[in-house]
């Protein structure tokens, strides 16, 4: 690990935002069943992306048997439910982005999520108000997760090289993006799962324990 960061880029979906498990049952016994009835898609295959660019690799190969318009539809609808109804906040988030504040770190929403979404979470939980800026992956002309080019954005956003700027992330896509970028890369197991964060440089393993990576050395 490099020494304490002058900014810090979150994503949302399972690191402040607790949705994964929500997503992952929709995905699973819905979304990819309806897609592709006769094949099996890993739920592996499509964590932590922009669901607007899923489309056409899984076409490539598997048996989509509803449209492009519909697919991206099922994930707008259970969007709604899982933001506005079922998806917690991250015990202690507040307290951790604005002690990060205090300190002078510079801090990034970074996120796959289309702004319907962040905007539906930021009115339960308040999270916008934490940050300088926020990016959803729409806003950018480039490839989403894993390519690296959210991350570069986020750093630009905040006035540092992305050498200078850490990264926090729960998704191999994500953790992909932000190592790519030349971010030190806080991988957070929230949920306990075991997605593959061997790439990243340091591993949290709940809210303290992210905490404690953060604020530790500031």
């Amino acid at each position: 690990m490099s020494e304490s960061p002058v900014a810090i880029c979150f994503d949302m979906d399972g690191v402040l935002i607790q949705s994964e498990d929500h997503w992952v049952r929709a995905q699973r016994e819905e979304i990819l069943p309806t897609a592709a009835p006769n094949d099996d898609i890993p739920v592996s295959a499509i964590t932590g992306r922009n669901y607007r660019e899923l489309y056409p690799e899984l076409a490539t190969e598997y048996d989509l048997e509803i449209s492009r318009e519909a697919f991206e539809g099922l994930f707008e609808e259970y969007g709604e439910t899982i933001y506005g109804e079922q998806a917690t906040l991250l015990d202690g988030a507040h307290e951790l982005l604005d002690d990060l504040r205090d300190a002078g770190v510079a801090l990034a929403l970074t996120t796959s999520a289309p702004w319907a979404w962040i905007d539906v979470a930021d009115e339960r939980f308040d999270l916008l108000s934490k940050f300088d800026v926020a990016i959803s992956a729409n806003d950018i002309d480039g490839p989403g997760k894993p390519e690296p080019d959210i991350y570069e954005h986020g750093a630009a956003e905040l006035g540092v090289a992305p050498e200078d700027c850490w990264a926090v992330e729960d998704s191999t896509a994500g953790a992909r993006a932000a190592v790519t970028a030349g971010m030190t890369t806080v991988g957070f197991r929230g949920d306990g799962d075991e997605t593959d964060l061997s790439m990243v440089h340091e591993i949290a393993n709940d809210a303290a324990s992210l905490r404690q990576v953060l604020l530790g050395g500031v």
